[in-house]
């Protein structure tokens, strides 16, 4: 009974890892720091909640290094979860922290599909349209602001990567006010804003203890 249990665990972390190694998104750049261990790989978060649902039941434990990057940091338990399937062999904080910065860029990319969606829909209501329209808009800045943060960190510079991100919690705050002023309308796509909400914190926590040499 044991021995087909182990069997059928290894199976299904088998499969989520070619599932994940097949749909990852690339860096744009190399790193240029010592190779340490496994390289990262950057999940589809269109997947992610599948993963991370996958990952809290199969991944039995999560290494003590994992949960103490992720002490302090706005969901440890997300933290965690997104590292923990695509870190292997030595850990290496910036790694982990591109995994973090990435995942983030795959979440805001479905929340824009889903913003534009929602846009080209007859059906959408006028002041459902004008809140959509500022979060397309400030949906297009924390996408660009992600990917410039990405590049800051494949060049190691985690400072001004750090300054640089810190805009995105604003621009998702001010497309929730956008709904929230928007009499009889709510936000289609709630759920995923609070996703992105402490993804974003979780980066941002992470780079401020880089910065600080607590992550280290």
């Amino acid at each position: 009974m044991d021995f087909r249990f182990n069997k059928s665990l290894l199976l299904i972390l088998s499969l989520s890892y070619l599932l994940v190694s097949s749909n990852a998104i690339p860096l744009t750049r190399v790193l240029h720091i010592p190779p340490v261990g496994s390289p990262t790989v950057a999940p589809h978060m269109d997947l992610i909640d599948g993963i991370m649902s996958l990952a809290a039941k199969a991944v039995t434990k999560i290494s003590p290094q994992i949960s103490k990057f992720c002490t302090g940091t706005e969901n440890p338990t997300l933290c965690a979860q997104t590292i923990a399937p695509f870190l292997d062999g030595s850990f290496d904080p910036i790694k982990a922290l591109e995994t973090l910065v990435n995942a983030t860029l795959n979440h805001t990319r479905k929340v824009c599909g889903t913003i534009t969606k929602l846009i080209n829909d007859p059906s959408t209501s006028k002041n459902a349209l004008d809140a959509l329209g500022i979060c397309k808009s400030q949906y297009d800045d924390i996408m660009d602001t992600v990917k410039e943060a990405i590049e800051l960190i494949e060049q190691q510079n985690v400072v001004d990567a750090y300054y640089k991100f810190s805009s995105v919690i604003g621009d998702q705050s001010s497309c929730e006010d956008a709904f929230n002023e928007s009499p009889g309308v709510n936000m289609p796509f709630a759920k995923d804003s609070q996703t992105l909400y402490q993804l974003g914190g979780n980066c941002l926590a992470i780079m401020d203890g880089i910065v600080n040499n607590s992550k280290l």
